[in-house]
């Protein structure tokens, strides 16, 4: 019986190159980086530039780091750091700066043009502790969570968002000064709304693309000049990490979107929305942080009107904005109002849900998890899977980060979604993998990313 968070896929598994054990040189050893940024200029954070639904963090550790690259805004031009204590942005540097951060990317006409680029970092030693081996995972769909309110607050301000998943990743952590446990991850580009460059990159397939690492991983093989460097990278922990990295956008692929496939199984067509995308994104500028509470839902049925509104509010958040369409979403129904309990998979572009068995036995399914109390009387439940070999075969190892960013993204719509409607969507972290695989027939082929219940509290 295995914990998924002391698992991480065995693909991942690095064997050292080059000089000295990095298995021995541990983060903990490493100097953090000082956030004060003392003798910066700062200014207010308004709720106009970037407010937040939620706080994004595993379990309150703040494993987020979050920077602006601003062009033609109310602040001078420059690379910002968003320090979200003080609701203030710090001023790290001018046009040098961002000009240095823009090369990181491809299509540079398209970014040289954005108003807001938002960088995502992954801030490693506050969720090891706590994660383990899985810190990794869950830091990756924390900065999912922060991109998913980014994207919705842009549209519900009429802004145009673009995804950025393909970017040098040492370029952007050497110019914005990152310490060795901080990595670049993310980032989202915002358009005003009448921006033609956005408008005309919707055609060219911008935000459409990932950018896979695949062609250039064969420079991860050896010694000597090509070995890893462990000096920004100190564990094998931390190195997983290196394999992901993109250090030559002309080395790596572009990859389309995707298209789902048909699935066996008995349909069950999805019902209308039950607030329109407009009333939906106006009311998130009515929601409040709150804590995320860890309790045991009250029993209760589910309506299948706002059972249909979770799973199609999902695409706001840009259902595949990481991971070219590779996520597969698996709803488990255990009480919700019309629809037979069992198993399902979700294809959003035919909206509807299609039933592949009927073992969706709530007292199995909660003994799945390290606490079954908090999952009891949960209404449904979503698993996000992936053929993580297909993934790679598609992306490379930067498919791993894909995976979990989109993840990220689908758990904190749902997660809003949910509030809006006055339920409770909560991920839950720790399970047992294999178990809950076998108990909702999910194919050997695939991994489970992410888990999140929906119910409602007591």
């Amino acid at each position: 019986m295995r914990y998924f968070s002391e698992i991480y896929h065995e693909s991942t598994q690095y064997i050292p190159h080059g000089s000295g054990d990095p298995v021995i040189m541990h983060w903990e050893k490493q100097a953090y980086a000082d956030k004060r940024y003392e003798g910066c200029q700062r200014y207010p954070l308004t709720a106009g530039f970037m407010p937040l639904l939620a706080p994004v963090s595993a379990d309150y550790l703040d494993p987020v780091g979050v920077y602006a690259v601003v062009h033609e805004s109310d602040v001078p031009d420059g690379v910002y750091y968003v320090d979200l204590d003080d609701s203030k942005l710090v001023k790290l540097g001018g046009e040098d700066v961002r000009k240095a951060i823009l090369s990181a990317f491809p299509e540079q006409e398209f970014v040289k043009e954005s108003q807001t680029i938002f960088l995502y970092t992954g801030i490693l030693e506050r969720a090891v502790w706590r994660f383990r081996e899985a810190a990794y995972r869950q830091v990756q769909m924390d900065v999912g969570s922060a991109c998913a309110n980014t994207i919705l607050l842009a549209k519900s301000r009429g802004q145009k968002v673009f995804t950025l998943g393909g970017f040098v990743d040492d370029s952007i952590a050497v110019a914005l000064k990152l310490g060795a446990t901080e990595m670049p991850m993310a980032a989202i580009a915002i358009f005003p709304e009448k921006s033609m460059v956005a408008f005309n990159s919707v055609d060219d397939g911008v935000g459409e693309l990932a950018y896979s690492n695949h062609a250039e991983m064969n420079a991860y093989v050896g010694d000597g000049e090509n070995s890893f460097d462990i000096s920004r990278y100190p564990s094998r922990f931390m190195l997983q990490n290196h394999l992901e990295n993109i250090d030559d956008l002309n080395l790596c692929m572009k990859v389309r979107r995707l298209n789902a496939q048909a699935l066996p199984g008995d349909e069950f067509p999805l019902t209308p929305s039950k607030f329109t995308n407009e009333y939906y994104l106006r009311e998130l500028w009515y929601l409040r942080a709150d804590r995320k509470v860890k309790a045991p839902f009250a029993h209760g049925t589910l309506d299948l009107d706002d059972f249909s509104s979770l799973l199609r509010w999902l695409e706001l958040a840009q259902i595949n904005a990481f991971g070219a369409g590779l996520i597969k979403i698996w709803i488990v129904v255990f009480d919700v109002m019309f629809v037979y309990a069992g198993v399902y998979r979700y294809i959003p572009v035919r909206k509807s849900i299609y039933m592949q068995s009927g073992s969706a036995n709530p007292k199995r399914f909660v003994k799945c998890f390290a606490v079954p109390e908090q999952v009891q009387n949960a209404m449904f439940a979503v698993v996000l899977t992936s053929n993580l070999n297909e993934s790679c075969n598609v992306l490379g190892n930067r498919g791993y980060r894909y995976m979990n960013l989109n993840a990220g993204v689908l758990t904190e719509s749902l997660y809003v979604s949910a509030r809006l409607l006055n339920k409770t969507a909560r991920e839950e972290h720790f399970f047992y993998h294999d178990e809950l695989k076998r108990l909702l027939d999910i194919p050997e082929t695939e991994s489970i990313i992410s888990t999140v219940v929906v119910g409602k509290n007591k």
